[in-house]
């Protein structure tokens, strides 16, 4: 069975959103490798986000007040990078959110239309990361397709 992580962001109206995917499970024999894998994902995750995360949760742990609100104006939840992502077995294809984009950064987006630039240095940094502790809904390991900007109501 696979662990999880969730990530909740406040945007600069202090509204919160989360980020939620399964992960690696966590035992004696790989605690601190995928600690740091999460680690990292954390930071490339922070790099592509303006909301000010507010609490986190690991299916071992969980940190943070879940209060507070991003200092940038233009963090706004309703705002998400939209990251597709495949299951390397079955080919089923998943999504997941990130609140508050950073959208200051023209590199990181590749057109008018939204589309991610996933060729750019933090793109391929958090593909990278992702890959490494992010599990499909089954369990099996998973291969970012695209991402994309996107506006929500939610």
């Amino acid at each position: 069975m696979a662990g999880k992580l969730v990530l909740t962001y406040a945007d600069y109206g202090g509204e919160l959103s989360s980020f939620q995917v399964p992960i690696l499970d966590f035992s004696a024999a790989n605690y601190d490798a995928n600690t740091t894998l999460i680690d990292t994902l954390i930071t490339k995750i922070d790099a592509l986000t303006d909301g000010l995360q507010v609490k986190q949760t690991r299916s071992h742990l969980q940190s943070g007040a879940g209060a507070g609100q991003s200092a940038i104006p233009t963090a706004q939840r309703e705002s998400k990078w939209l990251i597709s992502f495949s299951d390397d077995v079955t080919g089923k294809v998943y999504q997941r959110e990130i609140p508050c984009p950073v959208l200051s950064a023209t590199t990181l987006l590749q057109d008018i239309g939204g589309n991610a630039n996933i060729t750019d240095t933090v793109w391929t940094d958090f593909i990278s990361a992702f890959e490494a502790i992010v599990l499909s809904e089954v369990g099996n390991a998973v291969s970012v397709i695209g991402a994309r900007h996107v506006g929500r109501n939610n």
